[in-house]
């Protein structure tokens, strides 16, 4: 088969672990719905500076680009949004404001959505440093701003970190068991240390880590919501 279809393969293996975190936790899945949609806008964007000094995956297109990268960016944002939500029984769940308050709530998340994009693509494009710290720093500042301003967050963001790279390390080892040697086939390692970990890549634990991050709390922190445990005797509060 080689590897034409192993970046298509990577994403139907998080497709599995997203349609168990939709499955099995039902009040989480319009925050899921949501950030999948927005990240899987993401995912192509960001691609086309990983292709230049990260990776070069095979795509089904056969482009720099592919599809793929619309698919991956989908889960793994719908992932990281709810996983924590997801492992510890959580749900979201937010007051009931003004519509100028929502119009604010919208504005502060397009901003740091926006600083996010202008530290990495400053990062790598003006200051020419390599897509792992610019990655590094555009997620890694907004996710601090997150907990400087919601410390009630700082667990949701350091737990997702965590878990993301444990499924990133199960999806891995997935794919090298369909098509093995791909890790090898596609990333630039004369860019990046040659070491692998349970089947990830180093520079790649370390993106999952601070992706979980920014992700993780970003929906809460959108809409001042509250993580609470599951249950049906909140009367002040609304489903998110």
């Amino acid at each position: 088969m080689g590897f034409q279809y192993t970046y298509a393969l990577k994403a139907l293996t998080f497709f599995v672990v997203w349609m168990l975190l939709f499955i099995l936790r039902k009040p989480n899945r319009k925050p899921m719905l949501i950030m999948s949609v927005i990240f899987a806008f993401v995912g192509p964007l960001v691609d086309t500076v990983y292709t230049l000094d990260w990776w070069k995956p095979e795509t089904i297109t056969q482009t720099m680009v592919g599809p793929e990268a619309i698919l991956v960016g989908f889960m793994i944002g719908g992932i990281a949004a709810v996983i924590y939500e997801g492992v510890f029984k959580r749900k979201i769940k937010v007051r009931k404001t003004s519509k100028i308050r929502k119009q604010a709530r919208n504005i502060n998340f397009l901003l740091m959505i926006a600083l996010a994009g202008a530290l990495f693509f400053g990062s790598f494009y003006f200051l020419k440093l390599n897509s792992l710290i610019a990655t590094i720093i555009a997620l890694v500042i907004p996710a601090a701003i997150i907990c400087i301003k919601r410390k009630d967050l700082i667990p949701d963001s350091l737990v997702t970190g965590v878990l993301l790279v444990g499924v990133a390390m199960l999806v891995y080892t997935a794919v090298e068991l369909m098509t093995p040697g791909w890790v090898h086939a596609f990333w630039y390692f004369k860019n990046v240390p040659d070491i692998i970990i349970l089947n990830v890549p180093i520079d790649d634990i370390i993106w999952y880590f601070v992706a979980g991050m920014f992700v993780g709390p970003l929906y809460e922190y959108w809409q001042e919501g509250k993580l609470v445990k599951q249950n049906n005797n909140s009367k002040n509060l609304k489903q998110a």
